[in-house]
């Protein structure tokens, strides 16, 4: 196979096109599909964030109506005095079972209606030693029965008993197995009190069927999508609805049913209070987007959830029409780069030679012009540019020349006589200082200070001439990074002056130079924790960005005495100062240099 180099300029033309052409076509696609894939999954998190906080509104909404329905029911005079009477009936049941008979028909009457009314699965009156007296769903039996047993044992219907006649206030449990069944039982506890003391207390039965409507609503959750529902029953992680793809299941459907470990993750999580969103593995083993969180009010995880499959179709379909398009694109450009490569090699030769000359630091050589088309043209342009490159050249370095010069002086001429004078200054200090009267003691004192703050203009005056001069590589920068360097670097003050600081979690990442930005950043933090912590004692500084078309926007805000209007641009002016330096300290050169880095970017800055 013939090295690159012995090839004909023809297909050294059309490998050229085809790399040219193919690699940023390739290129393109996959940040297109990269971005799509990362555009879809951030509508999905919102998506299923929206449905969750839906549902997790409706669920509560209808749980804490159910229990502040039964609240109100056994806050009816008419209801306790009904229990009440049940209750002594009972405790003499042995002597008068009529009057108990009579008395339990009157609120099994009362009760059921109550029951359809609300919706209820059962309703349940015990005494406060823990004896069923009444239930709507069976009649009584002086034998121990399953509910009695039920208090006996450690289970959700016994600790809200005992939760709701130890607090004398109505408590709600998490979900349980229901006593001879297997469907899933919630219970609120409500004591019936007299000043006498506790007289009953009334457990009503909410089955988990009153949540089905909200997890078999599939709005928004295209195809694949659910809502799952799920509580610890008796030590073990239990789904409490039934499942989309698992219809049939019933209340016995433990999360460690699945084949492994790694499956439902995420409803595992929930049931431990986290919340969250991701990629999991769901309970058909299929790789799943899944928003988590927990429901502390009746201790239930929930996770909604949709198939990466389906979340990327059209996506996937995307990146498969641009492949095809993409090789119907490639075999054109195949024919271009020949016709073109008969047509402009020779020119391109000759202007390859030539830039190759003038790289090597020849600047008069130029390129010969040997037609009015583009091509010529192109020559002409290119001989422009050379000329206008030297005639640069020339210029940048008279530039450097003078600055080095201005740097020098200022180096120099200015700050020798300053050390001199704060030498002389020092020296009077120690030696006469304490000698002189009141008046001359402040005139030292304003001779000091106004050294420092000369040495301090000098010295901004320098940064400000090295940001000019000085150009570092750009380099791929993590803005959010950057901030918190600049925290920590400020944390002192921060704490000293008690600052709310807060900042965005979407900070991107910049092709910038590093350095000069950090800068940037820096004094424009530090001048809003200057101006807003004076005289106030919350002081708060925001820092924000924004994506606006191809510009990356950031702003820093502050709640402090703000800026007057008709001076929003003056304060970008060199050592321009709204307050003196007896109000607020520093030159007036932070926000020069801040407009200078941003416009060397080619960016703007303004209030």
């Amino acid at each position: 196979m013939p090295s690159l180099k012995n090839l004909r300029i023809t297909t050294k033309f059309i490998l050229f096109f085809l790399l040219a052409s193919s690699i940023p076509l390739i290129t393109a696609i996959a940040i297109t599909y990269n971005i799509s894939r990362n555009i879809i999954k951030k509508e999905l998190a919102n998506t299923l964030s929206l449905v969750a906080d839906n549902r997790v509104r409706q669920i509560e909404s209808y749980l804490w109506r159910q229990k502040y329905d039964g609240i109100n029911l056994f806050s009816v005079p008419y209801i306790v005095e009904t229990v009440e009477s049940l209750s002594d009936a009972f405790n003499n049941i042995h002597s008068d079972r009529g009057s108990y008979d009579d008395k339990l028909e009157k609120a099994i009457s009362i009760f059921s209606y109550y029951k359809k009314q609300f919706g209820y699965e059962d309703i349940f009156i015990f005494n406060p030693e823990g004896y069923p007296i009444f239930f709507t769903n069976r009649d009584i039996k002086y034998e121990l029965s399953a509910y009695e047993i039920n208090l006996s044992q450690h289970t959700e219907l016994a600790e809200v008993f005992r939760k709701a006649k130890d607090s004398q206030n109505a408590e709600t449990s998490g979900f349980d197995f229901a006593p001879l069944s297997i469907k899933g039982q919630s219970y609120i506890a409500i004591p019936l009190s007299k000043p006498e003391g506790l007289i009953a207390v009334a457990i009503i039965e909410l089955s988990s069927q009153g949540l089905y409507n909200f997890v078999r609503d599939y709005t928004g959750l295209g195809n694949t999508g659910e809502l799952m529902l799920a509580s610890k029953i008796r030590g073990e992680d239990s789904f409490i609805t039934p499942l989309r793809f698992d219809p049939e299941m019933t209340f016995l459907r433990k999360v460690k049913d699945f084949s492994r470990e790694a499956q439902s993750i995420d409803i595992q999580q929930a049931l431990e209070g986290k919340s969250g969103f991701g990629t999991v593995e769901d309970y058909r083993g299929n790789r799943v987007f899944s928003f988590w969180r927990y429901l502390p009010s009746f201790k239930l995880g929930m996770a909604v959830k949709m198939d990466t499959q389906e979340v990327f179709a059209s996506v996937d379909k995307l990146r498969d029409n641009l492949l095809k398009l993409s090789l119907l694109f490639l075999i054109a450009v195949i024919f271009v780069a020949f016709y073109l490569a008969k047509t402009i090699s020779r020119p391109i030769k000759n202007l390859t030679a030539t830039s190759k000359i003038i790289a090597g630091g020849e600047l008069g050589a130029r390129v010969s012009v040997e037609s009015e088309d583009e091509i010529g043209e192109m020559a002409r342009s290119f001989n422009k540019m050379t000329d206008s490159l030297v005639e640069k050249k020339t210029l940048l370095e008279k530039a450097n020349k003078e600055l080095d010069s201005f740097v020098y002086t200022v180096s120099h001429d200015l700050r020798t006589p300053l050390y001199g004078i704060q030498g002389m200054a020092k020296i009077f200090q120690r030696e006469f200082y304490e000698n002189v009267n009141n008046q001359g003691k402040e005139l030292f004192e304003r001779i000091m200070s106004a050294t420092e703050r000369m040495k301090t203009l000098i010295d901004d005056l320098l940064k400000l001439s090295r940001i000019s001069r000085i150009k570092n590589p750009y380099e791929d920068t993590d803005i959010g990074q950057i901030i918190k360097s600049i925290q920590a670097r400020l944390d002192f003050e921060i704490k000293k002056k008690n600052v709310e600081l807060a900042v965005c979690d979407n900070m991107p990442v910049v092709h910038c130079d590093r350095i000069k930005i950090e800068e940037a950043f820096y004094n424009l933090i530090n001048n809003a924790i200057k101006f807003s912590s004076k005289n106030n004692p919350t002081p708060k500084v925001q820092i924000g960005y924004a994506k606006r078309d191809q510009v990356h926007e950031f702003y820093v805000k502050d709640n402090g005495i703000g800026i007057d209007k008709k001076n929003h641009s003056e304060i970008f002016g060199i050592f321009k100062r709204l307050h003196s330096s007896s109000e607020y300290e520093g030159s007036g050169a932070g926000l020069a240099i801040v407009k200078k880095i941003v416009e060397d970017h080619g960016g703007s800055i303004w209030v």
